[in-house]
């Protein structure tokens, strides 16, 4: 093993455990802090790691210092981040709990309306947290359930095993909207309890259920008719079991529009929709889909909603974006739909093929999508943060720190 040059680098080989490097290391600097505590050391600028291959045959260095492009205390940081400039300290949202709504004697809305320089912080985030993992999980399993398992069982036990049409579609149906049906189940649930942190703002029945509740619930309506009808007869009507996924888009495309158009015609609420009450304006349709997501089926609860709400009430580059994303999502999901109620309708196209398309089309075109608007969205809300940051220079930041939304404890 080399030892210890004049350069203060240290090298170990690979054959070294920790504890053989740190005994030879503490033999060898008498005086530094490895040697008179045991487990601690005071590492140099640069230390190099030299190791063998698995043939032997020739080394490789790896060098961490401070000429190196990623250090050990610089962590990996958006761009938003990077923009950020420093700032006094002040309650940030993305910090608010379960347990902290319950012991605090303000909402989120109270506290930034104090603090109108704070652009209001959302408790939720694809980067950490478990919330994301549950969300992820979900999806994954729609995807799965709703798109793959009715293709891959129809086709493979058609054309594989020769099973007759009813009976592929009495597995199909038994199987299909498993985990959505439990996850409407859960969330349904959780706006029924007694304690309101997953309710919309504004209300505290527990009848009162949001707006992504109410589309589920015509979703499943449609898509379990259009089970019925096709699977009943003997002779499967395969056309007409071509239809559900575009169900899928007719329905939430068209709840999606619809509010957006009422947000656009400044037409007022004609019920409660999710934290919006009767009469009220009514926002892009996007927002009522994050909101109740985030809020019921990510456990972010109340907090979120608050927040959500100061941010689209603060930022105008976040309306926008809302409204920008409420079209971009609503419009083309009609379309296409239109277009797979086409392909299945038409005799031209054959009723085996048009069965894959109709199955396959709307959850790839939902892929796409969705990964579109991450980009976009990403771009907006960086926008956003300059944006912010010119009209509310940092360095003019003053936080009444006696509003903070917390009681004590």
């Amino acid at each position: 093993m080399p030892g210890i040059g004049q350069d203060n680098t240290v090298s170990r080989s690979l054959s070294d455990t920790p504890n053989e490097a740190s005994g030879r290391a503490a033999r060898a600097l008498p005086n530094s802090p490895l040697g008179s505590v045991q487990g601690t050391a005071s590492l140099p600028n640069i230390v190099t790691f030299a190791h063998a291959d698995s043939f032997g045959s020739r080394t490789s260095q790896r060098a961490f210092g401070p000429e190196s492009p990623r250090t050990a205390d610089a962590g990996r940081r958006s761009l938003s981040y990077a923009l950020r400039q420093e700032a006094d300290v002040y309650y940030d949202s993305r910090a608010a709990t379960h347990d902290e709504w319950k012991r605090r004697d303000r909402t989120l809305q109270d506290y930034y309306g104090n603090n109108p320089q704070l652009l209001p912080q959302l408790p939720f985030t694809w980067h950490h947290g478990w919330k994301r993992w549950r969300l992820f999980v979900f999806a994954i399993l729609v995807f799965i359930d709703g798109s793959l398992i009715p293709i891959v069982l129809y086709y493979a036990m058609r054309y594989a095993g020769h099973v007759q049409g009813w009976i592929i579609f009495a597995v199909v149906t038994s199987i299909w909207g498993g985990p959505t049906y439990i996850e409407f189940g859960i969330r349904t649930w959780r706006l029924m309890k007694k304690e309101r942190f997953y309710r919309p703002l504004g209300t505290n029945s527990r009848w009162c259920f949001d707006t992504l509740n109410w589309a589920s619930v015509l979703t499943i309506t449609a898509v379990t008719a259009l089970f019925i009808v096709g699977s009943a007869p003997h002779i499967v009507w395969l056309r007409v079991l071509c239809m559900p996924a575009p169900a899928i888009l007719y329905s939430l495309g068209g709840v999606l529009g619809l509010i957006t158009l009422f947000n656009y015609m400044n037409w007022p609420a004609p019920f409660r929709l999710s934290s919006t009450g009767k009469g009220e304006k009514v926002l892009p349709g996007v927002y009522y889909f994050i909101e109740d997501v985030v809020a019921v089926n990510a456990g972010a609860g109340r907090p979120y909603r608050e927040a959500f709400a100061a941010r689209y009430n603060a930022s105008p580059r976040f309306r926008q974006m809302l409204f920008k994303q409420s079209v971009f999502w609503s419009v083309p999901a009609l379309l296409l739909a239109g277009a797979l109620t086409v392909i299945a309708v038409v005799h031209e196209v054959p009723a085996t093929v048009a069965y894959g398309v109709c199955w396959a089309v709307p959850f790839i075109w939902c892929a796409v999508w969705g990964w579109i608007t991450v980009i976009w969205c990403k771009r907006d809300m960086v926008r956003e943060r300059v944006e912010w940051e010119e009209k509310y220079p940092t360095e003019k930041h003053e936080t009444a720190t006696n509003n903070i939304p917390l009681a004590t404890v």
